[in-house]
């Protein structure tokens, strides 16, 4: 993406914060249940509430940016916050990184003040996990298959590790996929890849169980079948149609997996015990769809009766919601169905201090991504003859491991 497109799309995402910002208020009950137009407050732009937002933020969606960590268009402080497994909330130390989908519960969001800046806010707890992790089995131009399932990637998908774009991939890499799962085609739509040539402790896999038999504990998703190992973690009932998480033996019984635990998809909201009236924003697919008005998100119950809706909903569509949370349940106040080519053309944006300027080559580094400008980049206040570089807001794009920058100003 050139700089002659930011202004679009800077101001798509103003009016979509206004929007947001002038809230509508919804009262209702959980599980599903109608929610009532109570009203309109009016908020600042910016950020995912108004001023009648509770006293705390929730967000679920994909890391675009560094900064601290920046999710939804919300720039989360996460120096304090504690960061666990999804799975099994036991504590991680290793960095969050772009790419990686998250759950944030923290404070009420500060709405930026201008279309170019970012709503902020400080994170309390973040629970973070990936998709599928096993061997490539094959690949095509644009996608690969792990267990006999499809993962499709786009131009924004990031890759780390042993491959740094999708032309580096090789049969024999192990990949631990992120991503958000359609389950009306059982693919994975990638949003980071990480690829190595070491196989890990254990395999992971996510889907919708079919052909399941208690006889033979066993079960599938898509087309591969797997067993029950020996002792085996499951909940106490689950059944064909279930949307699970499955923990793999990394080497296959007689050709046929074993698994060692079976997760139905949970709501990370029961995770993070997020408070009713705190704002939410949810990116991510329909796992589960009742109606327009009832269905979930990533595991999320969501209630939009009172909501305004773009595009059309149903089963596997990712969407982008705002609005509260009322007994552990979203209430929408604006529910958008989004495309791929919104998803294909991705901007990041990056805090921080640059270093290894180099002017000729028109390249710098900042938090460990090396960044191309040119004549097209947008430069608000910059003087690369001041030494050192202050630090810096920066939005960009990448694409085959290249970040181009579109927009770079002085952090204020």
């Amino acid at each position: 993406m050139t700089a002659h497109h930011l202004p679009e799309l800077l101001s798509r995402r103003a009016a979509l914060l206004t929007l947001s910002g002038t809230a509508l208020h919804l009262t209702g009950c959980g599980g599903g249940g109608g929610g009532a137009l109570a009203g309109l407050s009016s908020g600042g732009t910016g950020g995912i509430g108004g001023a009648n937002g509770g006293t705390g933020s929730f967000t679920s969606g994909t890391i675009t940016g560094l900064g601290s960590i920046i999710v939804n268009g919300i720039r989360y402080d996460d120096r304090t916050a504690s960061v666990v497994s999804r799975d099994d909330n036991t504590p991680l130390t290793s960095p969050l990184k772009l790419g990686m989908v998250v759950s944030i519960q923290g404070s009420a969001v500060t709405p930026a003040t201008t279309a170019t800046a970012t709503a902020t806010a400080t994170a309390s707890r973040i629970s973070v996990g990936s998709e599928w992790q096993g061997p490539i089995e094959a690949l095509g131009s644009s996608t690969l298959t792990v267990f006999g399932l499809t993962v499709d990637t786009l131009a924004s998908t990031l890759f780390d590790g042993a491959a740094h774009q999708f032309s580096g991939l090789l049969s024999n890499h192990f990949v631990e996929i992120f991503g958000y799962l359609d389950t009306t085609t059982g693919h994975l739509q990638a949003s980071r890849i990480e690829s190595s040539t070491t196989q890990p402790a254990q395999y992971r896999l996510s889907g919708r169980v079919s052909a399941k038999e208690p006889a033979q504990a066993s079960f599938q998703i898509g087309n591969t079948r797997m067993v029950m190992a020996p002792q085996a973690e499951q909940p106490a009932a689950w059944a064909d149609g279930d949307v699970v998480r499955v923990q793999l033996n990394v080497t296959p019984l007689a050709g046929v997996w074993r698994a060692t635990r079976v997760q139905l998809l949970g709501s990370p909201l029961l995770d993070l015990e997020a408070d009713d009236e705190d704002e939410a924003e949810i990116h991510g697919t329909i796992t589960a769809f009742q109606t327009s008005q009832s269905f979930h998100v990533n595991g999320i119950l969501v209630n939009a009766s009172g909501a305004l809706v773009t595009g059309t909903l149903g089963l596997g569509v990712r969407v982008e919601i705002k609005g509260t949370i009322s007994a552990q349940t979203v209430l929408a106040q604006k529910v958008e169905a989004e495309n791929k080519d919104s998803a294909d053309s991705q901007v990041f944006e990056f805090y921080g201090q640059v270093s290894l300027l180099d002017t000729q080559a028109q390249t710098f580094v900042l938090r460990s991504y090396t960044f191309h400008y040119s004549a097209n980049t947008r430069l608000k206040n910059i003087n690369w003859a001041i030494n050192p570089v202050p630090l810096v807001e920066l939005k960009a794009t990448q694409s085959n491991g290249r970040w181009e920058a579109t927009a770079i100003e002085l952090d204020d």
